[in-house]
């Protein structure tokens, strides 16, 4: 690796980030009626200044959204661009330095001439020439999302329901050749620039929100049944499998499975965990979907790396943490984006479940794993008391505002993480009384971020990505535990999350106590362990579950034993699923009908479902014997060059030690 790559990673792992509305346009590009093209961030002057302060602040990367100049059949448009990067180095100092965020989804005039590389969700006619004429119109789902009053956050109030396709097909293979055409042409355009040096790299952005994500995966969750992905889904299946005859032999058919099929198959243990015949197109069309996703991204990030090898690349990616339906949108290749040599760091917003004051917020995408091997990169999407337009409920209490911002900056750091403060709305951080703790959490980063990180965790959650594959989207399942990671983080502890692929490269010694997290596959664990296991995880001796008619009783669950008070569980359609009970198992909790709901065989614990509160995960960390801090409910980041504790009932509250 030459220095100028070396001094661009440090740079990006050793420095915050800004991100404004600079730059901000329509996606896909398009025209208005009179023949301009659509933008957002229309204040250029007031944008720019936003970068500036920050940077007084002490954040000295920048970065927003910057227009491709793509828009049409070979034909590139560098007005917005130019204009968006001479507002913005005008009022940065020489070592300020810029990593865009460029986007490549196809503008509309190139998806007129090309209807049959768009992607047609279920149901919709996939003829080209059907959809040609609707190209633009209100049946042309734009933003792969449902949107009455237009895209969010921007000044289009064209309305966005129910259109019946969407923008280029993620099987297109002429999208990919003329995005990446686009993509080059940018970089030759803007290096022949004074201020070309200065961008250190590239944020690779394709899908909804420029997030690698597939049209349709927010709230519609119909798939791509385009002509152009049933044929390229077969060609891989025929590779897959070796001949014609042995594709059909596996799946039976040659026919797309219906949504109905992939989400929300309750009947039983066996159709949930898709172990009947019919299920292998299913499981095998969202394993195609993460290939055909991540190949997608590691094509973008080496078309950088070919034009220009010292630049860095990096995308959004692998939400497996937030999101239910991750192998619908193809987010389940993380290993690919991992091992390559083309991809230098991945991004994600914050988690928007429970991230309010007094709540412990959290990640949407493993970020230790991420850091293994590449940098990870968290979006700060928190809206201050400054917010416009915005939720009451959405917003930071002024008077929690540091606490916040400091939970964020822990978070992060615990695992040995950077991140970008986000300012979506616009002027999210204007004011002094903000500056001023920015440029307070800007200086404690720089102190611990010139130190060593080693983790400093006794609790280890274990998630796998693959069991996305292993059984039906459910988003009332995932929910429950989403929600359970988040009451375990008000008990106190400092827990590490890593994928179940990681435990070869992470030290094991340092845990006593491990969660598995839906792992149908968990492996076996060391007898001096505490483990949990819930639902459908894989097993060890001594514990065993039944499959029993009906569903979960829902109320009140009581703990015993160890364990003291109760929770609450919400009506489920999952298939049912009891312990087993035997002479050398002990119960500590039932549910509402008495039946035992939480067992253990020795160290190893096994609770039905997820539903445990932040008391009882505090009281099993207490009999693993681990390290508890502050007064529960609180969360804990910290790692050996701090510990942060914020409290939950005084959300304004927390402390803050650098070892």
């Amino acid at each position: 690796m030459n220095n100028k790559r070396q001094n661009a990673l440090n740079k990006l792992k050793n420095n915050s980030i800004f991100w404004s509305r600079l730059g901000f346009e329509n996606d896909p590009p398009r025209y208005d009626d009179c023949g301009n093209l659509i933008e957002f961030g229309g204040d250029y002057d007031k944008f720019a200044a936003y970068h500036k302060d920050m940077y007084e602040q002490g954040v000295k990367l920048q970065t927003s959204i910057l227009f491709s100049g793509w828009v049409g059949e070979d034909k590139y448009d560098y007005t917005l661009t130019d204009k968006t990067l001479e507002k913005l180095f005008a009022v940065l100092p020489e070592d300020a330095a810029y990593i865009p965020r460029v986007k490549l989804n196809a503008p509309v005039e190139w998806s007129k001439l090309h209807p049959e590389e768009l992607c047609v969700y279920y149901g919709g006619c996939n003829d080209p020439e059907y959809i040609r004429t609707r190209v633009g119109s209100l049946e042309h789902d734009l933003l792969g999302y449902e949107a009455p009053d237009g895209y969010y956050m921007g000044k289009d109030e064209r309305p966005n329901i129910n259109g019946f396709f969407s923008n280029q097909s993620f099987a297109s293979e002429r999208w990919k050749k003329d995005a990446a055409k686009a993509l080059v042409n940018l970089m030759r355009h803007v290096s022949s620039k004074p201020y070309g040096k200065r961008i250190i790299g590239w944020h690779i952005a394709y899908g909804v929100s420029g997030e690698t994500c597939l049209w349709g995966r927010f709230g519609r969750e119909y798939g791509d049944y385009s002509r152009v992905f049933q044929k390229t889904f077969i060609q891989w299946g025929k590779k897959r499998y070796g001949s014609h005859e042995r594709l059909l032999d596996a799946w039976g058919t040659l026919e797309m499975p219906p949504p109905a099929m992939r989400k929300d198959v309750y009947d039983s243990v066996d159709a949930f965990l898709r172990k009947r015949p019919c299920d292998v197109i299913v499981r095998d069309l969202d394993i195609f979907m993460s290939e055909l996703n991540s190949s997608i991204a590691e094509f973008f990030c080496k078309t950088v790396k070919d034009e220009s090898p010292d630049a860095l690349t990096g995308l959004f990616y692998g939400y497996i943490l937030q999101c239910g339906d991750s192998a619908y949108t193809g987010w389940l290749g993380l290993d690919r984006l991992l091992n390559s040599p083309y991809v230098d760091f991945l991004a994600a917003p914050t988690s928007y479940t429970r991230r309010g004051a007094g709540e412990s917020g959290g990640f949407i995408v493993p970020a230790a794993s991420v850091e293994l091997k590449k940098i990870w990169v968290d979006e700060l999407d928190i809206r201050t008391y400054l917010a416009e337009n915005t939720p009451a409920a959405w917003k930071i209490p002024k008077n929690a505002t540091e606490t916040v911002f400091f939970r964020e900056l822990a978070k992060n750091l615990a695992a040995d993480a950077g991140y970008w403060w986000m300012d979506l709305g616009g002027g999210w951080f204007a004011s002094d009384f903000v500056h001023k703790i920015i440029q307070k959490v800007e200086n404690t980063a720089k102190i611990i971020r010139s130190r060593k990180h080693e983790s400093t965790a006794d609790v280890l959650f274990l998630v796998d990505e693959k069991t996305f594959i292993g059984h039906t989207i459910s988003e009332e399942l995932f929910d429950l535990n989403l929600n359970f990671q988040r009451e375990a983080s008000l008990a106190g502890v400092i827990f590490d999350i890593y994928r179940l692929s990681d435990i070869p490269l992470i030290d094991m010694k340092q845990y006593k106590l491990i969660v598995f997290c839906d792992c149908p596959e968990a492996p076996a664990m060391p007898e001096d362990k505490t483990v949990l296991y819930s639902y459908l995880d894989g097993l060890p001796e001594g514990l065993a579950v039944s499959e029993k008619t009906g569903v979960f009783p829902a109320g009140t669950v009581t703990f015993e034993g160890i364990f003291s008070g109760s929770a609450e569980l919400p009506s489920l359609s999952v298939p049912q699923v009891i312990p087993q009970i035997t002479d050398k198992v002990e119960i500590f909790g039932r549910f509402a009908d008495g039946t035992p709901a939480v067992v253990s065989a020795g160290k190893k614990f096994y609770t039905s479902l997820l539903f445990w509160r932040w008391r009882q995960f505090r009281e099993l960390c207490e009999y693993a014997g681990c390290h508890t801090y502050g007064e529960a409910p609180c969360t804990v980041y910290g790692d050996s060059r701090f510990t942060a504790v914020f409290s939950h009932n005084k959300p304004e509250k927390y402390s803050f030690q650098i070892h």
